[in-house]
């Protein structure tokens, strides 16, 4: 789902830079503080996302947890990555798609009212629908005795009792207008009724109806009510407004003749929609205000909401705009920054942050964010690199004026290249214990001390003379990172290369980061993450095939859980320590990684790299990153937070066959269900592309199944049966959901599948040779009178019954043959798939139980190959499943004749197949498999249907004895999405 992503701050004026400063230093010191709007991590979503309308009327969250949309054009259900639209009809019942209101009542059901009149319950179980009322209703309340209150556009005020009479209350009945804008119920059993000339009250308890003009409220449409500190909160089209004690008063004079529209208060907030200026907010932090120059979709607010994760939901005539805390803050310009292209970040021993950008430098204090003034030295003032050196000071590397040492608020030293330096471009810095001066320029590497300037270049032993990152170890070595590898320079002043393009041919090293705790020095490359132990020199690469998405990494940083944060050029990767321990140790083949993006708060996910500090951890444990647009920092604490919620789980869908089928407690499927398909959704909303699954189905797996963020479980072939299936979700790090959504579902057996028709068949078998049995008996015994009468006659008759009898025993033995050749279909029949002729899942699993055993028992080779048809879906969709199946068909032959005798080929699932290659190593596996593929792809497909052509995308994996079928299976299902991702129509092995 695309998202259009708003990332401007509140305002370009000087209280937005105060009130930053005021959350950095709340955050430096750890004090507890509002969050800022500019704070706030903000998404748009409109009709191109899949909403029916831009205009959002109304917004309400359900009690499963789902988030209600009401628009013009229906009710639109979002679980976190779609919405489902409600229209008009079935199961609504509304009479017209419109939907102006969504009340919550006292039972926690939603209440849908809007355009004709109309007026729906949904329920736990289904909806209710009322006779329309004929006229637009503008809002919904409900009041103890559980009688709705109804404002209407035109026609008063109506009161529907729980037993469905009406009652209507006009100006007949004293309203000062027949428009009727908003309408609150409150716990004293007061009913409040915004209309368009003022507000009324009356007690829902007194069938009178009196009605209490409330004084002291300019007589125009009072659009808005919310209760509020005891008393109310009054929007009209003139300001805002409160009601306490029986007086109403000014809320603020800041917000006099505002045209508010909707109002939210909760926690000492209070929201604040307007009709044309946008979104503000009254807090402790003072008045704040959005508007579409920030992001907004319009300036025209139609609702507000604050859901269960702390999002504030904004409905707009232009569209729907969330607000969220997010783990990454980032700041630019608009917060005071220098520039926005950061190329380095400085954790200071005072606490402050120091951050690089190509338009200067800007020291970021617990006082706010002050420029470090470089125009008298760099004319330019792009800065590469910083350091702070033993005495606090900052040297600061520029890309066009060299180095310069910043101390007591002021420039103290500059090193350029009229001083000696090789280049006045400093990518890195380092300072030794004894005052010496390390910097790493584009053209190779200066010594600066007392005694002058030193170089060395490519002559004195580095690879390349582009020197990107420096690390001076407490035992005097000098790790020197460059375009072509990375060398250490000893005290005595040998230098040593480090051999790093063996690791998946590593050559750019863009940073070091130690990592005391562990022995280590971790190095950036463009292959990868190396782990360099400083003790033996022993190299461990943390790249593809450990399981990073990608190659190029710039940065590491350990925090202060030991957690390590990489940057890289398509977002900040996160690992967790004890899995890197494990992978060190040799433990795991793979670590688990989180990607962290725009969708989480960067302005951009492009970090920075090749110039140091490209990342650095702060003194208040948040981690800070160089972007393309802005310094983004993380608290890993935040994500702690985020991950404790435990987001509800659904089931939206179920299919058999492709056909969709609505949802029960229990199902009954007919006979031949050979794929079905459950959809589900955790509805979360703060990291939706982040929840994790599990799934489990009673009947058929022996444990939970891990699903990752996929929200589909597949089954092909399952057995007749009573099945349930479960699933519970998490936040990455957090807790599996403890009540699960489940869904019960049973497959009936075929006629032959049944135990009554087996007993049947064994008893016609028995009781066919009983017969032909005591027919037999009776002929001999026949024939045996006949033969002591006629002994010499018959010579010729008994040597006649002698054939006879022959024949009789042949069709005995043939019957025979025939049941057991019959039992045999049975069971091939359910052993193999019926549209390709192939093993089934079931026949596939017992022979890799049986393949895997005896390969660990005999020491022989074992590979197993998942095969996925690409684009499949389009083919299907193009044509028809018909055609699909025909083409399944044809790619089944082609792989069954490039495999060998001993190979086992089975339809794993839809257009997925596996071939198991018992005593067959990976170089065999690949060949095997490589002619298939190319088998595939010169597949004549015309007789079929024109313009179809064919690609298969391979994973192969090797078993080791220490695997178990799952982790086989799941590494060969890795290596098949990688081939996928990779481009399709190859091979991938791990």
């Amino acid at each position: 789902m695309s998202r259009y992503v708003c990332h401007q701050t509140v305002n370009r004026v000087a209280l937005r830079v105060v009130l930053y400063s005021l959350a950095v230093f709340f955050s430096i010191t750890g004090k507890a503080a509002p969050s800022q709007l500019s704070d706030y991590f903000r998404e748009v979503w409109t009709t191109r996302d899949g909403l029916p309308h831009n205009t959002i009327n109304a917004i309400s969250q359900s009690e499963d947890g789902y988030l209600w949309i009401g628009t013009w054009e229906g009710a639109a259900r979002f679980n976190g990555r779609s919405f489902t639209v409600f229209g008009r009809g079935e199961p609504s019942g509304m009479p017209d798609v419109g939907i102006r209101t969504i009340h919550k009542n006292r039972q926690q059901n939603l209440i849908f009212a809007g355009a004709r009149g109309g007026l729906s319950e949904r329920r736990p179980d289904d909806w209710q629908s009322w006779q329309p009322y004929r006229v637009l209703i503008n809002g919904v309340a409900d009041d103890k005795q559980g009688n709705l209150w109804l404002a209407t556009e035109g026609q008063g005020v109506y009161r529907q009792a729980a037993r469905g009479e009406r009652t209507q209350l006009t100006i007949q009945q004293g309203l000062p207008s027949n428009v009727v804008s908003s309408v609150l119920s409150t716990d004293d059993g007061s009913i409040w009724l915004g209309t368009g000339r003022g507000l009324v009250r009356l007690n829902s308890e007194d069938e009178s109806f009196a009605l209490e003009q409330v004084n002291g409220l300019p007589e125009v449409p009072v659009l808005a009510l919310t209760a509020y500190n005891n008393g109310l909160l009054i929007g009209t089209e003139r300001g805002l407004y409160q009601y306490q004690a029986g007086q109403v008063s000014v809320f603020s004079p800041q917000l006099m003749n505002l045209p508010v529209s909707v109002l939210l208060a909760f926690d000492n907030q209070i929201w604040i929609g307007t009709t044309d200026r946008g979104l503000l907010r009254y807090s402790d932090a003072g008045l704040e205000s959005l508007n579409m120059a920030a992001g907004l979709p319009n300036n025209r607010i139609l609702s507000l909401f604050h859901d269960r994760e702390n999002s504030i939901w904004v409905g707009t005539n232009g569209g729907l705009f969330r607000l969220r805390d997010a783990p990454f803050v980032t700041l630019t310009t608009e917060q005071g920054l220098a520039g926005n292209y950061i190329r380095s970040v400085l954790s200071h021993s005072d606490g402050s942050v120091w951050v690089g950008s190509s338009q200067g430098v800007s020291r970021i204090t617990k006082q706010g964010v002050e420029a470090i003034d470089l125009s008298a030295y760099s004319d330019a003032q792009s800065v590469l690199s910083m350091v702070e050196g033993p005495d606090g000071s900052v040297w600061i590397g520029t890309y066009s004026d060299g180095v310069l040492q910043w101390q007591n608020d002021a420039i103290v030293q500059q090193y350029n290249r009229r001083t000696g330096l090789l280049a006045n471009e400093v990518r890195a810095i380092a300072v030794a214990p004894q005052g010496g001066l390390w910097v790493g320029t584009g053209h190779g590497l200066n010594y600066v001390d007392s005694n002058g300037v030193r170089s060395f270049t490519t002559e004195d032993g580095l690879p390349t003379p582009f020197v990107m990152g420096l690390y001076l170890h407490n035992d005097g070595r000098l790790f020197i990172g460059t375009g072509g590898g990375v060398v250490i320079r000893s005290p005595n002043g040998d230098i040593t290369p480090v051999d790093i393009s063996n690791l998946d041919d590593a050559e750019y090293a863009f940073g070091f980061a130690p990592d005391p705790a562990a022995g280590l020095l971790w190095m950036s490359t463009d292959r990868g993450l190396v782990a360099y132990e400083l003790a033996t020199g022993r190299l461990t690469m943390l790249g593809r095939n450990a399981g990073l998405p990608f190659d190029k990494v710039f940065q590491a940083v350990i925090d202060q859980d030991r957690h390590l944060w990489l940057s890289s050029n398509r977002g900040i990767l996160r690992f967790r320590r004890e899995q890197i321990e494990d992978y060190l140790a040799g433990q795991r083949e793979q670590v688990d990684y989180e990607l962290f993006g725009e969708s989480d708060g960067m302005q951009s996910a492009q970090a920075n790299g090749g110039s140091m500090q490209a990342a650095t951890l702060a003194q208040d444990g948040t981690v800070w990153f160089a972007t393309s647009k802005g310094a983004s920092r993380v608290s890993p604490t935040q994500l702690k937070r985020f991950s404790a919620n435990t987001p509800p789980v659904v089931i939206e869908g179920f299919k058999v066959n492709g056909l969709a089928l609505p949802l029960h407690t229990e199902k009954d499927i007919a006979p031949g269900a050979d794929r079905i398909e459950i959809q589900f959704a955790g509805l979360g909303f703060v990291m939706p592309e982040r929840i994790q699954y599990r799934t489990r189905l009673q009947g058929f797996d022996n444990s939970w199944v891990d699903r990752g963020s996929n929200t589909i479980a597949e089954y092909t072939n399952l057995a007749p049966g009573d099945y349930q299936f479960m699933v519970s979700a998490s936040y990455p790090g957090g807790a599996w959901g403890e009540q699960n959504a489940s869904f019960r579902f049973t497959i009936a057996p075929y006629f032959w599948q049944q135990t009554g028709f087996w007993l049947v068949a064994l008893l016609t078998v028995i009781a066919m040779v009983i017969v032909a049995h005591r027919w037999r008996m009776k002929s001999l015994r026949q024939r045996a009178e006949e033969l002591s009468n006629q002994v010499a006659e018959q010579t010729y008759t008994l040597k006649q019954q002698a054939d006879n009898l022959r024949k009789v025993d042949e069709e005995r033995s043939a019957l025979l043959l025939e049941i057991k050749r019959q039992a045999a279909e049975f069971e091939q029949q359910a052993r193999s798939d019926k549209l390709t002729g192939l093993a089934n899942r079931r026949a596939f699993d017992e022979s890799l139980h049986r393949e895997c055993a005896r390969s660990k028992r005999r020491n022989l080779p074992l590979c197993l190959a998942l095969l996925d048809i690409d684009h499949f879906k389009q083919i299907n969709d193009t044509f028809n499943h018909s055609i699909g199946d025909r083409v399944l068909k044809l790619v089944a032959d082609a792989i069954s004749q490039h495999c060998r005798e001993e190979d086992l080929v089975a339809r794993w699932g839809g257009e997925e197949f596996a071939i198991l290659l018992p005593n067959c190593d990976n170089q065999a596996a690949q060949d095997i498999c490589e002619r298939i593929r190319q088998a595939v792809s010169e597949t004549d497909c015309s007789a079929i249907a024109p313009d179809i052509s064919l690609t298969i995308s391979i994973g192969v994996t090797a078993y080791h004895s220490d695997d178990t079928f799952d982790k086989l299976i799941s590494r060969a299902d890795k290596a098949l999405y990688a081939a996928k991702e990779a481009g399709r129509n190859r091979l991938t092995q791990i």
